[in-house]
């Protein structure tokens, strides 16, 4: 058994100060060093699999041995994943018993997500996992070994096909940048793609079928338009809306550098509604603004042309803990009919964060009332 240790400890270190704040010993019936640590179970591979993401009823189950901290008391236990980019990232904390079932879809998202372990899709992976053990507010704790968990992820298809951007601003990614097809399919795609970087952006358009694991054809310019094998493209370093019709060969890219807004919070006039501002480390724009009354869109570069909210009915009415997709006016106004306005169930003060979710490939406001 060990004591957690690494670069987190003194953060428990405080957490052990804040759980006895008079400076107490806690009562123990053995001594530390007798403390048991959690021990994972063994898993077998992991298929995330289309059948499987599909399958409401299907799930994935981590299991251990039950750590002993001297005192018969509850115990909290978490389960941390790692990868390259997000080492120790959380999947689930709070668990008071010795297993925890996720469904597939809700662990796919964790492991494909990029503010999660953001994995590559068609491939296999082996990850390490611990579990931790505590009691209290963090008192004592303690980690099992690692163990490697393999995850064998299959490209998913959401429902939606997506047409992805792949280049120098996501390292070559194949598959986390996406735009959405329009009108199923008739290969026309539109969206926003959050490019910025620094130095010159190259890009190529990728289709999948979802069937297997090649990435599909490349799609790049040929001087006249569009065409699998061409070259790639020359795109800005910043947040763009893209367009391609592969069926007639052709594509857009604008630039959108300007302000995003929360259009109609301060009025119908650009310059009056609060500002969004970009967080490099969170790849999100962020802001706090005063919700009364009325309905108000996202806005980009003060253009009417660049406006967007919900496409669902129920989302036009959004509350704390809210997170919605939101899509560009021209495809959210003919699923709803009209103008795809929001309006906050309560009245108050909100922290707004818009942001790109690689795991389902859709941008997303998030809506949080300020304590």
């Amino acid at each position: 058994m060990k004591r957690i240790k690494y670069s987190l400890l003194p953060v428990f270190a405080l957490l052990l100060a804040a759980c006895d704040p008079n400076g107490l010993e806690i009562s123990k019936t053995a001594p530390e060093s007798q403390f048991v640590s959690p021990k994972m179970q063994s898993m077998p591979a992991v298929q995330v699999s289309q059948a499987n993401y599909d399958d409401q009823n299907a799930v994935v189950t981590f299991s251990w041995e039950k750590a002993d901290l001297g005192l018969a008391t509850e115990l909290s236990y978490s389960i941390y994943l790692s990868s390259e980019s997000h080492p120790d990232m959380c999947l689930v904390s709070g668990v008071t018993k010795t297993s925890y079932s996720i469904d597939y879809k809700t662990l796919y998202a964790k492991l494909v997500g990029e503010s999660n372990l953001g994995l590559s899709k068609g491939t296999s992976h082996d990850v390490p996992c611990y579990v931790t053990a505590s009691m209290g507010d963090g008192y004592y704790l303690v980690k099992s070994d690692p163990m490697t968990v393999k995850f064998d992820i299959a490209r998913i298809s959401t429902g939606i096909n997506m047409l992805y951007l792949s280049g120098s601003f996501n390292n070559n990614h194949p598959d986390r940048d996406g735009i959405e097809e329009t009108v199923s399919g008739q290969k026309q795609y539109q969206g926003l793609v959050n490019m910025k970087s620094s130095g010159a952006n190259k890009v190529k358009f990728l289709e999948y079928t979802y069937s297997g694991k090649n990435e599909g054809d490349a799609w790049g310019d040929d001087g006249s338009g569009l065409k699998v094998g061409g070259a790639a493209i020359d795109a800005p370093a910043e947040l763009a809306y893209v367009r391609a019709d592969l069926n007639a060969g052709t594509y857009s890219i604008t630039k959108l550098d300007g302000p995003v807004r929360l259009c109609g919070l301060g009025g119908w006039w650009f310059g009056g509604n609060p500002e969004l501002v970009y967080n490099a480390e969170e790849k999100a724009w962020i802001g706090e603004a005063d919700y009364t009354s009325g309905t108000f869109r996202m806005s980009i570069n003060d253009n009417w042309g660049f406006t967007f909210g919900p496409k669902r009915a129920a989302d036009l009415t959004v509350r704390d803990g809210s997170d919605i997709k939101i899509y560009h006016n021209d495809i959210a106004k003919k699923a709803l009919g009209g103008d795809a306005n929001f309006k906050i169930a309560s009245a108050g003060r909100y922290r707004f964060k818009f942001y790109y979710e690689s795991a389902d490939c859709t941008w997303h406001l998030a809506i949080n009332v300020v304590k």
